[in-house]
């Protein structure tokens, strides 16, 4: 079985090669790398989900057309794992035995972080990430970097900002588990189990103390989590 991993708003593939560690073997770990970053840092930005999607599936169509495979998503992950689920359906492509959802509330709740949209300074939005401890602060000598970074994240955030499913326009046909932290103040007033609405089949939920990147002090924990779900030792 394949399991697919779907970046968080300014995240890569390589956001999650750790994950490989506590992942057994017979589990293929492939990492989905959107345009615009670290091997593909040469192609242009996505601003629209669809599009954005529209080209993950093509690039990893014949995987998921020859093996059995479920998918993770991070915060913007999960509404790419929402598009991605529902372009495939629409192309007769098998869909997922199962979809982990993390760091985010449902895809039919609007999560804004910002009020002014589509208006909002890219100052505005690193300097939100950065007042969160969501990205690291700058330092001397990599002020290329930070901006390479912090183009990244704001392409992204409007991206996944303009983006909103129903649950009448697309529900998973597969069960989810629905992971987060506590203390992520941006899901605060959300409740998780919303995610209910959006599929078919069960919706199970764990928390784990922890921000927004709770996972990164209870990786095994999450895997653990994957294994047990997915039947694999």
């Amino acid at each position: 079985m394949i399991l697919f991993f779907l970046p968080h708003a300014g995240g890569s593939a390589k956001s999650y090669c750790s994950f490989k560690r506590f992942l057994p073997a017979s589990l293929k770990v492939i990492p989905m790398e959107i345009a615009g970053r670290s091997t593909r840092s040469s192609e242009p930005l996505y601003n629209d989900v669809s599009d954005c999607c529209s080209d993950l599936l093509e690039c990893h169509r014949k995987s998921m057309e020859s093996e059995e495979y479920a998918i993770f998503g991070h915060s913007m992950g999960t509404l790419l794992a929402c598009e991605l689920v529902r372009q495939a359906r629409e192309k007769g492509i098998p869909e997922p035995k199962h979809v982990f959802l993390s760091g985010r509330c449902s895809a039919d709740e609007s999560a804004t972080i910002f009020s002014a949209g589509k208006d909002t300074s890219d100052d505005e939005i690193t300097e939100f990430f950065f007042s969160k401890s969501l990205l690291p602060k700058p330092t001397a000598g990599a002020e290329e970097l930070m901006a390479m970074l912090s183009r990244i994240l704001c392409a992204d955030v409007r991206m996944a900002d303009r983006c909103r499913f129903s649950p009448e326009e697309f529900r998973f046909a597969c069960d989810v588990t629905v992971i987060y932290g506590r203390d992520d103040e941006m899901l605060s007033g959300f409740d998780m189990h919303g995610w209910q609405r959006m599929t078919d089949g069960s919706c199970k939920v764990y928390d784990f103390s922890g921000g927004h990147f709770y996972y990164q002090e209870h990786k095994e924990a999450v895997c653990r989590i994957i294994t047990d779900t997915l039947g694999i030792n």
